[in-house]
């Protein structure tokens, strides 16, 4: 479990607990709270009971002292009592709708109450009519301490009942009071229980992560030292690569010089043996002498090859916008020569602008054009350059109406020294293609031969485009569109 989620789940559990804790502690509160009001109507059906007594204990002092002295303000307690006790029952009733048992007793309690308020009113008119000894005799032979008796014990009855529900009732208010005071402190020990381990689940977290903090940084600081050493070692390497490529260049100079200046010599003297004493040699001896100079000339051109092929990455110069259309024309008028001699004709499409080192494009095209001239097939070699822009590059491409190549070796053409023909079916070193993969690596693009519908081939390859292309517009408009013979 990732450290997030034992966070989330920490203190989401206490959360919960809270929330539940909540949720029963309010159940617990709203029983409670019941059970108060439950104990509160208890009390007022007692004091409710006790009311409506005292008022017919009023009514019959009140009506006991007219009949004893005749005197009308010792009625006024009768005449407020029998006021509210039409009030005191109807609140009494309304009291105990809940209790069945009470409704019973009540119903039995309110005939009497009616009928000893009649005796009451009765006993009223006949002193006020007959006087006090009729008034006195109707007292003393009268059923009124009978209904009396019967309406207290009916009350009292009543009252019995509802101290017993208020001795329920004030148990159940005191359990749900214990059982809220319970809940709450449970909950609230849970939920810090719950907060304390997840508190302790951060602290170990964290303590983790710092000693993983700590391991990464002592990783970090071994590996800066690593690199630190290793880059001072990479430096140091690749001054030595500097140094021994410096010598290196400066040991293929002497070489070439050294090497050219004694071919040279062999040619020459040999030459100068054949013309001087050429009456005197044999045919085999002519022979011998022919290959000793076409031996040493090879020798020379493979040589100054290979330099060229050696200098294309530590002699190049820097890559700046460049005009094709103009690069091309000189091209094709150095090797003037070769096109006349051989009948060719030359073909271009307006060409771009591009970053190049003109030098080693213009090799790159002198190879591509001559190859396409000595390549060629029992026609006239016919060469057509064109270019295409594809997003940050173009792709210009050479086209000839040649011998063709066969895909299958597409891919060796361009290694050094590797020949699809002898010496003798087409000259040279087969260092030409290999130099010009190397122009066109050292420019960031690459080159490849794609296969001809027809006779010939097709090298391509791409070379980035000058961010101001305006120039090269202008002269694709203007520059003649083909070079002929």
């Amino acid at each position: 479990m990732t450290f997030k989620n034992k966070i989330i789940a920490g203190f989401g559990i206490a959360l919960a607990i809270l929330i539940l804790v909540g949720v029963l502690s309010y159940r617990t509160m709203v029983r409670n709270d019941e059970d108060r009001q439950w104990v509160t109507h208890t009390h007022q059906v007692l004091e409710q009971v006790d009311l409506l007594l005292t008022d017919l204990l009023n009514a019959e002092t009140g009506e006991r002292g007219f009949i004893l002295t005749g005197e009308e303000s010792f009625l006024e307690p009768y005449k407020e009592a029998l006021a509210r006790l039409n009030g005191d029952v109807k609140d009494l009733h309304e009291l105990i709708s809940d209790n069945p048992i009470e409704q019973g007793t009540m119903d039995r309690v309110e005939p009497l109450i009616t009928e000893r308020l009649g005796m009451l009113r009765d006993r009223i008119e006949v002193r006020k009519k007959e006087g006090l000894i009729s008034g006195a005799e109707i007292v003393r032979q009268g059923p009124g301490k009978q209904y009396m008796d019967k309406i207290r014990a009916q009350l009292s009855e009543m009252k019995q009942e509802e101290i017993r529900l208020l001795a329920l009732r004030t148990e159940e208010a005191a359990k749900s009071s214990r059982n809220t005071r319970t809940v709450i402190v449970t909950g609230e020990v849970l939920a810090v229980a719950f907060l304390c381990l997840a508190g302790m689940v951060v602290a170990q977290e964290i303590g983790q992560r710092r000693r993983a903090e700590m391991e990464v940084r002592t990783l970090n600081t071994d590996l800066e030292r690593r690199v630190a050493d290793r880059t001072a070692e990479l430096s140091e390497r690749a001054k030595e690569l500097a140094r021994s490529n410096s010598e290196l260049q400066q040991f293929a100079y002497v070489a070439s010089h050294d090497l050219q200046e004694p071919l040279r010599m062999v040619a020459s003297f040999t030459q100068l043996l054949a013309k001087r004493y050429s009456e005197k040699l044999d045919d085999d001896a002519r022979e011998f002498i022919n290959y000793a100079v076409d031996g040493a000339t090879r020798m020379q051109t493979l040589i100054s090859d290979l330099l060229n092929y050696s200098r294309v990455g530590t002699q190049g110069k820097p890559l700046v916008p460049t005009d094709c259309d103009a690069l091309l024309k000189r091209v094709v008028e150095s090797i003037q020569f070769n096109i006349e001699e051989t009948g060719a004709k030359i073909e271009s499409d307006p060409m771009p602008m591009v970053m190049a080192d003109s030098q080693q494009l213009g090799q790159l095209f002198q190879n591509l054009i001559t190859n396409a001239i000595k390549f060629h097939g029992e026609e006239a070699p016919h060469v057509w350059i064109s270019a295409e822009r594809n997003g940050n590059d173009w792709k210009i491409s050479v086209r000839d109406n040649g011998i063709g190549i066969s895909q299958e070796h597409s891919d060796r053409i361009f290694i050094i020294f590797q020949r699809l023909h002898t010496k003798t079916e087409y000259p040279g070193t087969g260092i030409g293609l290999a130099i010009c993969k190397k122009i066109v690596e050292r420019h960031g693009g690459r080159i490849w031969v794609e296969p001809s519908a027809g006779k010939g081939s097709t090298f391509c390859f791409t070379i980035a485009a000058a961010e101001n292309q305006a120039r090269g517009r202008e002269r694709n408009e203007l520059r003649v569109p083909s070079y002929a013979g």
